[in-house]
């Protein structure tokens, strides 16, 4: 049997959530699941609500086999790097034989259309770009809207394709594929009742993450829309002061990062693209409470929230230009790191020593790869934000075990 390959947040891991490991296993005909899973910091420039090992035990008792960690250095990019660092290391472990995604129709056929467009843009999308670059928009939102504007005027294909955040995304694995030239195959699976940005209950038992952890700050029940087992995790979290974590949580932290930085210290890290954000930044601290605040008050059309939340993270993480440069994302993880896995997973993993193309790690020594080091630094500053931090209660990554559920679900 096939062994899928997912790319996941589970921030936290909802019913939606295991509905696509369902689908996707009845689809692929797979009965073993790789996830590739953001750690501490997302794809949206946010902290995670628990910490990576937490949402890997979610994931494990509820059909995940084995739990790979995407570097941080992927997990905090716009769609292109994210996807491409997931879809490398799928790739890398060399025993994944497809790629199941979801989005909003299902519709593979008019996605690996638009992915050609993206490999090869004609002359009408690229005229396209220009001009919504020419308006100050960040790339990666810049061509959204111009790939809109070329589908409406081409006519082409369905207009709906290009509006909604998971078809975006699965277009960039489409496209991660295929720069890679991988082999997996890719599958999507239509998304199920909430949407990805939904911030209100209107399904009994699927909600989005989003929504879930809105009703979590407004201390709403929101357990209807969690596997049991996950539920029981996250309350274990919260009780033991390890969240949840919220981009206020580093409040204190990041407001004295920026008090002490002039615009061009905050243009050295990564994010910090074009000038302005940094001087609004800088101007708006004194008079803000919190990062939800500043981050209120700086956006802008140009700089969405997306855009400065990432930035923040950059700065919180001491992501500089000059410290990214040398890794070279555009060429894939330097490594694999394991969070976790079941029996099958493990089986899966002995395997993966003779198929592996890049170095596998379960245990952290103090020779790591400079991604993975990147990985501890992240997991030393996220336990920082715990509403409980203490000297107890701080994560040490080197000292975490992998984790391992013996029974296979």
């Amino acid at each position: 049997m096939p062994v899928a390959g997912i790319v996941v947040e589970y921030n936290p891991m909802h019913n939606g959530h295991c509905y696509h490991i369902q689908k996707t296993k009845e689809k692929t005909g797979a009965d073993t699941v790789v996830a590739v899973m953001s750690g501490h910091f997302l794809q949206r420039g946010e902290p995670a609500i628990v910490n990576k090992w937490a949402r890997t035990r979610m994931a494990l008792q509820n059909g995940v086999d084995l739990l790979l960690e995407l570097p941080v250095v992927y997990s905090t990019q716009s769609a292109r790097l994210f996807a491409f660092g997931s879809v490398a290391t799928l790739d890398a472990l060399g025993l994944v034989d497809v790629l199941c995604f979801g989005s909003e129709k299902g519709d593979l056929g008019s996605l690996m259309q638009l992915t050609d467009l993206i490999a090869e843009p004609p002359a009408l999308l690229q005229t396209e770009l220009e001009k919504e670059l020419e308006k100050g928009l960040a790339y990666p939102a810049a061509f959204a809207a111009a790939l809109r504007s070329y589908v409406l005027q081409t006519k082409e294909l369905d207009p709906d394709l290009v509006n909604h955040p998971n078809n975006m995304l699965g277009l960039e694995y489409l496209h991660a594929l295929r720069k890679l030239k991988s082999p997996i195959r890719p599958y999507t699976i239509q998304r199920l009742a909430a949407g990805y940005h939904d911030v209100t209950f209107t399904h009994a038992e699927i909600a989005s993450a989003t929504a879930i952890r809105k009703a979590i700050a407004e201390n709403r029940a929101m357990n209807a829309f969690l596997p049991s087992v996950n539920f029981d995790i996250l309350k274990q979290e919260f009780d033991n002061g390890r969240g949840p974590v919220t981009w206020n949580s580093f409040t204190q932290p990041l407001f004295a990062l920026i008090a002490r930085s002039t615009p061009d210290d905050l243009r050295s890290y990564a994010h910090f693209d074009d000038e302005g954000l940094e001087t609004r930044i800088i101007e708006a601290l004194p008079y803000v409470s919190s990062v939800s605040e500043l981050i209120y008050k700086v956006k802008t059309r140009r700089y969405t929230w997306t855009r400065i939340q990432r930035a923040l993270t950059a700065l919180l993480l001491g992501f500089t230009k000059e410290k990214l440069r040398p890794l070279k994302l555009d060429s894939g993880p330097d490594s694999i790191r394991v969070l976790g896995f079941t029996e099958k997973g493990r089986t899966l993993l002995k395997k993966s020593a003779s198929t592996a193309r890049l170095p596998i790690f379960t245990n952290i020594s103090e020779n790591v790869p400079a991604m993975i080091d990147l990985n501890i630094q992240a997991t030393t500053v996220y336990s920082l934000g715990f509403p409980q931090s203490s000297a107890d209660n701080r994560l040490r990554e080197p000292q975490i075990p992998v984790v391992y559920i013996k029974e296979d679900f």
